[in-house]
């Protein structure tokens, strides 16, 4: 969990957020990683357009794997797949927020191609 986050229980608020997504797949896609019928990684990818690339882009809003999963590959692969996905689909660019001080994460991602952009992140929160 981001550690913006980390202090409210959004249990509630996560459960609604999945269900948006669910019952309205043009504004995104979730992806399970399953190893046998253990769900041990998921993606939520939000569906966008980027007037900067001229069409399609995701926003990676969630990237999680099991702890317990970390450092077999799986991560990787599960990444790979994501990507697969995304170019099948014609999109451009895939962004995403990290924590700046997981520097596990950030190692992860670049070692999947990602790379560090001049932009910032801000929010207002309206809830």
């Amino acid at each position: 969990m981001e550690k913006d986050f980390i202090e409210v229980n959004h249990n509630e608020r996560q459960k609604a957020g999945l269900e948006l997504i669910l019952n309205h797949p043009e504004s995104g896609q979730l992806l399970v990683l399953l190893n046998h019928e253990y769900v041990i990684g998921m993606a939520n990818m939000l569906f966008t357009i980027s007037t900067a690339e001229g069409g399609r882009a995701i926003i990676l809003e969630d990237y999680i794997l099991s702890e317990s999963e970390r450092g077999k590959g799986n991560g990787s692969f599960f990444m790979q797949e994501i990507i697969k996905f995304a170019r099948n689909k014609g999109i451009l660019r895939i962004s995403l927020l990290v924590d700046a001080d997981n520097g596990a994460a950030q190692k992860f991602y670049e070692g999947a191609g990602y790379q560090f952009s001049n932009m910032k992140c801000m929010r207002l929160n309206l809830s």
